[in-house]
């Protein structure tokens, strides 16, 4: 019986990193809308294949993608009428639900992406809006 308990705590301990599932806003099928600006594919060509639109908010678009292991995400932000302000960030080693990353560019609001799953109400009772599961939205940064 002490065998068995030991070879599940040890199985589990693994595995346990490797229950996070990824963000599930692109985890589905690609449509049309999902294409990324041309300006942004062909300056970040290593931005992570599969990026989803997951919102557009005040004029901006939201862009995530992932890697297929789940800990490599990025985001793209375009903004429709700026569109010479888009700005990306991205980040790894990503195994629990987080921030993943927060980005700005001038003239732009501060941007966060986060886990599916992730707790924003701290994030939201400091300001930040959520315009998407896993997009908070903050103020705009000044030059």
């Amino acid at each position: 019986m002490l065998k068995a308990a030991t070879a599940t705590a040890a199985l589990l301990a693994l595995t346990g990193c490797s229950s996070y599932s990824g963000i599930a806003a692109v985890q589905r099928t690609a449509e049309a809308k999902d294409d990324l600006p041309a300006e942004i594919g062909r300056v970040n060509p290593q931005l992570p294949s599969g990026i989803r639109l997951l919102t557009e908010d005040a004029g901006v678009k939201y862009y995530a993608a992932e890697s297929s292991d789940h800990t490599t995400a990025c985001i793209a932000v375009y903004p429709i009428d700026k569109p010479d302000q888009w700005f990306t960030g991205c980040s790894d080693g990503i195994d629990s639900d987080r921030e993943i990353v927060t980005i700005s560019h001038i003239g732009q609001p501060t941007v966060k992406l986060v886990t599916t799953g992730f707790d924003t109400r701290a994030l939201e009772s400091d300001g930040w809006r959520k315009v998407h599961d896993n997009v908070l939205v903050g103020v705009v940064t000044r030059p």
